[in-house]
């Protein structure tokens, strides 16, 4: 449940909450932050909590990666605050006697820090109202369930993992029926943490599920995938599982979307982008253009990581070029609905991303498009867009993606130089520390043939 500041300390009162997680999210879009005695928060953290800047410039296992221009070891890695977003404040649902509250970061004398996942997205909704235009969004998040825990998965080299099903059986509710003494509590955890979820399916792949969230506020929706990720890792965790969301588990199985739908008001409340027939507006049509156009230079932000361009091959339901059309799953964006549930498929990103950065992706691209009033010009893909030549292709691999993204001046605009220049030593650092790792597979193909 949401709670006011006065209700919480109600609930310490009567001792039926006395911890308070601040949190924010890292650049890979995992929560940090700190447990704060619930007496402590409602004293002095409700107002900041320090934290440390390596949190904004550590890789993907938390290495001092260098590089960057506001952390480091030539700043002395200095603080900023974490200032508590009252709005989030609620109930953490999988805690006992734990409230949660999520947090923006900002600088020493109270400015906001540029490279903060949050931030760049509040920025964008500024850009957006100051259009005229208000998003809504929804994720669609798919993980493993593995019959794993974190010491088996350290024993085992991370190889020859083992998820809690071994046999398909997609879309039938025996499969989910077998899973649902998990997926129960955290509905149950997620419902008293003020957070929505409106289905719940066995997807593709054994141990595989897709949790959908209930569409809301751009920010509102960024707070409820990061939370419903902490929560279901947190829970996997109490049942003797992990629950993991990368994009690529194993190449013999499926991969782990996050399809992020998005619809689009304007300033009356009405739909911007259905025109009133159940067709697209021109301004859907430009921004969908501004996709189209634009996302190979915010790519790095719906691909972060290596094992990202390993779920996006040809005919696996993950795009492999850059095209849009209705209702077909072979493209990048899918147009669906009508009237005020008109709106976006983004069908590119993976369960890995950071939603705050991809919202702000589509929303920096998609708001060019509209600005620029764009023609989108070529015709939706009516067939198999794994074949022919259905538009641009993807980029190939993080190296690409991250190149676009240091390039491009549309970014710059769209988030500032800094922080363009911030993201891609990100994307450098991750793609970098994996060059020299030899891999399982390697030694697997190579160790007795060579």
């Amino acid at each position: 449940m949401a709670l006011t500041l006065e209700e919480l300390t109600s609930k310490v009162d009567d001792g039926d909450v006395d911890t308070v997680v601040v949190a924010d999210t890292d650049m890979q879009g995992r929560l940090y932050g700190k447990r704060l005695t619930a007496k402590h928060f409602l004293e002095v953290g409700r107002v900041g909590v320090g934290t440390c800047s390596v949190v904004l410039g550590w890789g993907q296992n938390h290495s001092l990666d260098p590089g960057y221009a506001f952390t480091g070891w030539e700043s002395g890695y200095p603080d900023f605050i974490s200032v508590p977003d009252l709005s989030t404040l609620r109930i953490c649902g999988w805690q006992p006697r734990t409230a949660i509250v999520l947090a923006n970061a900002c600088s020493l004398e109270g400015e906001a820090v540029n490279f903060s996942p949050r931030v760049i997205l509040k920025r964008q909704l500024e850009a957006c109202e100051s259009a005229g235009l208000f998003p809504k969004f929804v994720s669609e998040l798919e993980f493993y369930l593995l019959r794993e825990t974190p010491d088996t998965l350290h024993e085992k080299g991370y190889v020859n993992v083992s998820t809690r099903h071994q046999v398909m059986h997609p879309e039938t509710v025996m499969r989910s029926s077998q899973d649902e003494d998990f997926l129960q509590a955290l509905r149950t955890a997620l419902a008293l943490s003020d957070i929505s979820v409106e289905m719940v399916k066995a997807e593709y792949s054994p141990g595989q599920v897709e949790i959908n969230l209930r569409y809301d506020d751009a920010l509102r929706a960024a707070d409820a995938h990061v939370l419903l990720k902490t929560a279901a890792k947190e829970s996997a965790l109490k049942q003797d599982m992990v629950a993991t969301f990368m994009a690529k588990v194993n190449h013999d199985l499926g991969g782990s979307s996050c399809h992020i739908h998005m619809s689009m008001l304007n300033e009356t409340g009405a739909s911007a982008f259905d025109d009133g027939d159940g067709g697209m507006s021109e301004t859907l049509r430009s921004f969908v253009a501004g996709l189209v156009r634009y996302s190979r230079d915010f790519f790095l932000f719906f691909a972060p990581t290596t094992n990202s361009y390993k779920r996006l091959v040809p005919n696996t339901f993950a795009p492999a070029r850059i095209c849009w059309g209705h209702d077909n799953r072979t493209v990048s964006f899918r147009i669906v609905g009508k009237g005020a549930a008109k709106r976006v498929e983004n069908r590119v990103p993976g369960a890995d991303i950071n939603p705050y950065l991809a919202y702000s992706a589509m929303l920096a691209a998609g708001l060019r498009g509209v600005e620029e009033k764009l023609d989108l010009g070529t015709l939706p893909m009516d067939g198999n867009a794994y074949t022919g030549d259905a538009g641009d292709p993807i980029p190939g691999n993080l190296d690409e993606a991250t190149d676009a993204l240091a390039r491009s001046e549309v970014v710059a605009q769209a988030f500032g130089e800094d922080v363009r220049a911030h993201y891609a030593n990100f994307g450098r650092q991750t793609a970098d520390a994996f060059k020299t790792i030899v891999t399982d597979a390697e030694r697997r193909l190579l160790l007795l043939d060579i």
